[in-house]
């Protein structure tokens, strides 16, 4: 089993807070909301759908998605960068996960969400659900090293099973609908 400990050197773990503090800071330079524009403040919210509350609060049904990002940047940095410690590793995937945030709320983004997807509502994250998907993310790398490569793979599947079930959507079908967008998939998404 692989051993993950940040405690080995706080420089990883320094560098991950370093990207997430400049996300956080990006984000509200952008103008985004530091939290639910509707005054609500549940840490949860169940609904993925045409919700306000969607994306706006710490975690929704799309922060399992995070989740297995966070498995895929162990998979990632694993194979190409596997001479790394899995704590400097793990800094990347943070930074990675940081990065990712960005662009996902930029404007261009942000309309092909609109365009391709059944998420015709919305607008962007929140930053605090910014943060909560960079936290669910970590919880995925972490699962994985733990799991290892074959555990984490079935936990995978099994995430994005129970999302497709759940939601209608889960993390390869929201890349697949953000890249070739299929007309049958949006209106399976959206109950048509």
């Amino acid at each position: 089993m692989i051993s993950f400990s940040l405690r080995k050197s706080s420089l990883p773990l320094t560098a991950s807070i370093v990207a997430a503090v400049l996300m956080i800071a990006s984000l509200r330079g952008q103008g985004r909301l530091w939290w639910c524009k509707l005054g609500d403040l549940r840490i949860y919210v169940p609904e993925a759908w045409n919700s306000s509350h969607t994306s706006q609060h710490l975690f929704d049904p799309y922060s399992f998605t995070h989740v297995l990002h966070g498995v895929l940047f162990f998979w990632v940095t694993g194979a190409l960068l596997s001479k790394l410690s899995v704590s400097w590793r793990f800094a990347i995937a943070m930074t990675a996960e940081c990065a990712w945030e960005l662009l996902e709320n930029s404007n261009f983004i942000i309309e092909k969400y609109r365009e391709n997807t059944a998420s015709l509502d919305y607008f962007g994250d929140s930053v605090m659900n910014s943060l909560g998907d960079v936290i669910a993310c970590a919880v995925g790398f972490a699962l994985a090293v733990r799991l290892g490569w074959i555990r984490s793979l079935l936990f995978f599947v099994a995430v994005e099973l129970l999302l497709m079930f759940w939601i209608r959507d889960g993390l390869l079908l929201n890349i697949v609908m953000l890249i070739r967008p299929i007309d049958a998939v949006k209106n399976w998404q959206m109950g048509i």
